[in-house]
């Protein structure tokens, strides 16, 4: 961990700790939780000094009933960090994330702010003001429009922070415009925060990562998934707002290993030859291992799925069937793309009849013309 017990503690120097994307409930609460206390909240309460600690959006995975572990665990994660904060005369922040994860849930954490912690949970953007330092906070909106956000990032003077869940340019499979009109949720740039004298940190995006120098994703805590091998943990944050110098350090967090391997050179070998190497990837420390196939065998195939049907821990993927439905889906778009036309209003039926038979017959024998005189010999006769 970074080394805060040896930092001379000054007046314009703030200490935090970012994280977000816990998504209590995608998995064994318990377990989750374990992780969650033993290297993060046991490491955390042990530094010398904390100012804020801001947790980014996306606490819970999607809305539980209030009996369910998945509450009652991160009850507990939660309770735990006002207590750090109390200790360490921090503040908390609690950020609202995206509504189908967070689904309003946070207004379980309420009955906190009248303990005498300093809890603020943030559901509209706004500034907030803790000990000198002015941030921005904007939790993940919906339908707002340009002019809303316009307001607080350009209109209202300069801002020490940003911290928020939302879309960062390119940084989103999908999302790659700038947008802050965007029908569901904004699309910012860096240009968004040119008012911002120091870092933006943000959840959403469960992969840690920077963009254009400033915008920090912390990544999610914990690895639960295919496609996220990345190292997992949170952000310790240094930031001078007097010199407006700042340390984002990435502390990781060790969780479950996730592995994909193809094996296409592989399937030439005896099915049994197949099953025990896949076993013997499983045995050298990988927790959840994916096999891919590209190629095409599908008899020795078979026998890999069903032997591995009842092993959740390993997953055996043949691409080669996606990029049949690929290709499909394609095909299917072509023709529709294709046949655009017979809903244009700007064309007449005679247009779009004419368009049509030549088509079918693979050449421009047709005109509008040649069709209607054809149609008024036809009545002539």
């Amino acid at each position: 961990m970074l080394e805060v017990a040896r930092i001379v503690k000054q007046q314009d120097l703030f200490i935090e700790i970012h994280i977000a994307d816990l998504h209590f409930g995608v998995m064994d609460p318990e377990v989750q939780y374990s992780i969650l206390k033993n290297q993060f909240l046991d490491q955390i309460a042990y530094l010398p000094y904390i100012d804020i600690i801001s947790v980014n959006g996306d606490i819970f995975d999607h809305k539980f009933m209030a009996s369910s572990n998945a509450v009652m665990y991160a009850n507990y994660f939660i309770q735990n960090l006002a207590e750090i904060a109390r200790i360490h005369n921090a503040t908390l922040l609690l950020i609202s994330g995206t509504a189908s994860h967070d689904a309003d849930q946070l207004r379980l954490f309420y009955p906190l702010m009248n303990k005498g912690i300093d809890v603020r949970i943030i559901n509209e953007v706004c500034f907030q003001y803790i000990k000198g330092k002015r941030i921005l906070c904007i939790p993940e909106l919906y339908n707002k429009g340009q002019e809303y956000y316009l307001g607080y990032l350009y209109n209202s003077g300069q801002y020490d922070s940003c911290y928020m869940h939302g879309t960062f340019k390119g940084a989103i499979a999908g999302k790659y415009e700038h947008d802050l009109d965007s029908a569901r949720e904004p699309v910012f740039d860096i240009q968004d925060f040119a008012l911002c004298k120091g870092p933006i940190i943000s959840g959403h995006n469960h992969v840690h990562s920077c963009y254009s120098n400033d915008f920090y994703y912390c990544g999610s805590p914990i690895r639960w998934r295919f496609g996220e091998e990345k190292e997992k943990g949170y952000i310790i944050l240094l930031h001078n707002i007097s010199t407006r110098s700042y340390v984002a350090h990435f502390e990781p967090i060790v969780s479950f290993k996730y592995t994909t391997v193809n094996l296409d050179d592989m399937l030439y070998a005896d099915p049994n030859y197949l099953v025990n190497y896949i076993k013997s990837l499983k045995s050298n420390g990988i927790d959840y291992l994916r096999v891919i196939f590209t190629r095409d065998d599908s008899d020795k195939i078979a026998i890999l799925k069903a032997y591995f049907s009842n092993k959740s821990n390993v997953v055996i993927q043949t691409d080669f069937e996606r990029k049949q439905i690929e290709e499909n889906l394609q095909t299917m778009e072509d023709k529709y793309k294709t046949s655009m036309y017979m809903f244009d209003k700007n064309l007449s039926p005679e247009d779009i009849l004419v368009r049509y038979m030549n088509e079918k017959q693979e050449s421009t024998f047709w005109t509008v013309d040649s069709f209607n005189r054809f149609i008024a010999d036809i009545k002539n006769l």
